[in-house]
């Protein structure tokens, strides 16, 4: 099976606010990453494809490729590209809290799980192109 990687390097550039501060092998993994985080939110959308699996209508790829460049982008800014930050909640040492207390990992939605996991960004572009579902772009 052929991986999809649904934006290159230079897409990257075109869409995050900020440059990218890793090295290039490093940016091209994390596009192959965020491609997977695509595909499984929007396996149920129903579009045309290439004999590789690609979709190709433009707007459907555009918005592909600026939902996978979205998510390195996030990634970026919270440093924290396998989402074990997002369910990590609050840390305490002794009296001292660190993060809040008020939405544990446990007590949040799927919805708000992914949205910590890959940012809100992402899934609005894919609800906008008619990808996703209500259940998935309301978090």
């Amino acid at each position: 099976m052929d991986l999809r990687v649904y934006a290159t390097p230079d897409q990257y550039d075109d869409v995050a606010e900020t440059d990218w501060d890793g090295d290039d092998a490093l940016l091209l993994k994390r596009l192959r990453a965020a491609s997977i985080e695509v595909e499984k939110l929007t396996r149920r959308a129903v579009y045309d494809t290439d004999d590789d699996g690609y979709p190709t209508d433009p707007d459907i790829a555009d918005a592909f490729a600026e939902a996978t460049c979205r998510i390195v982008a996030y990634w970026q800014e919270t440093d924290d590209p396998t989402g074990a930050d997002a369910y990590a909640g609050a840390v305490k040492i002794g009296s001292v809290s660190l993060g809040t207390t008020s939405s544990s990992p446990d007590s949040l939605t799927a919805q708000e799980k992914l949205a910590r996991r890959i940012g809100t960004r992402a899934i609005d572009i894919l609800t906008n192109a008619g990808l996703l579902g209500s259940a998935v772009a309301h978090t």
